[in-house]
């Protein structure tokens, strides 16, 4: 999805019109429209906005480009420091972590539900498209507070 569908998707989501958004977002809804359209992409400031207004996080819009091993870590061990996360994996004969057993969940219990679900969707993925896309979206569409210190 484009940064424009996801716009919509989430104002469509929420039943609020265009000029809605715009009035609850401080932007033009002429600028919305063009947004949703693709005939303008959103800056920033502008995108943290229309998150606000439509109460998702801004990160909804964010296309992260994951390549490397250190890309996949870096994310990981930021996740880790501010929800928590529970790393096991079996170990062998000398006491060693066995690699293809590595297991991850988190310690709130909403996310791992969530990733169940997506973990359910995911035979989607290659005959139903759309409804993959659909599905993602609607497990990116909740704002609860997952931080440590919520739960610890």
């Amino acid at each position: 999805m484009t940064t424009g569908e996801k716009i919509k998707y989430f104002r469509d989501l929420r039943g609020i019109s265009q000029e809605m958004l715009g009035k609850l977002s401080g932007i033009n809804s002429t600028t919305i429209k063009k947004y949703e359209h693709g005939i303008r992409n959103p800056k920033v400031d502008q995108l943290l906005k229309i998150a606000n207004a439509l109460g998702i996080s801004i990160n909804v819009f964010t296309d992260f480009d994951i390549k490397t091993v250190s890309d996949v870590l870096s994310l990981l061990f930021k996740m880790d420091e501010q929800i928590g996360m529970r790393f096991e994996a079996e170990k062998d004969e000398e006491g060693e972590y066995i690699p293809s057993t590595m297991k991850i969940s988190f310690f709130h219990p909403a996310v791992n539900s969530k990733l169940c679900s997506y973990l359910s969707g995911r035979q989607l993925q290659e005959n139903e498209a759309e409804a993959w896309e659909e599905l993602k979206s609607q497990l990116l569409d909740d704002n609860m507070n997952v931080t440590k210190d919520r739960y610890e």
